[in-house]
């Protein structure tokens, strides 16, 4: 159930807006998240539900496997972007200095 929360709370970060977890998973397209990572999102939340409203248990390698299908969706939404405007800025600095400099 954590992971599903997980997806849930990076959902609404993002600006989903729709009424059910299903579809803020599916407005995730819209920030450039490939269909397979999509998909896995979309089963974490299913993981989620199974656990809470029907009582089925994972095994730990099944958990750890959606432990990573979130962590790849964060780094894909947060790390990625973060590192490319890091990376503009450097470039960016460095064009302005050789502009005063030349």
């Amino acid at each position: 159930m954590g992971y599903r929360s997980a997806v849930e709370e990076l959902c609404k970060d993002q600006g989903a807006t729709h009424h059910n977890l299903h579809g803020k998973i599916q407005e995730l397209a819209a920030k450039g998240l490939p269909p397979d990572v999509i998909t896995a999102l979309d089963e974490t939340r299913i993981v989620g539900n199974d656990s809470v409203h029907h009582g089925v248990g994972y095994s730990a390698d099944e958990l750890a496997d959606i432990a990573e299908l979130v962590a790849e969706a964060a780094v894909l939404l947060y790390v990625q972007p973060a590192q490319r405007r890091r990376m503009a800025e450097s470039r960016k600095k460095r064009h302005e200095a050789a502009k005063q400099n030349g």
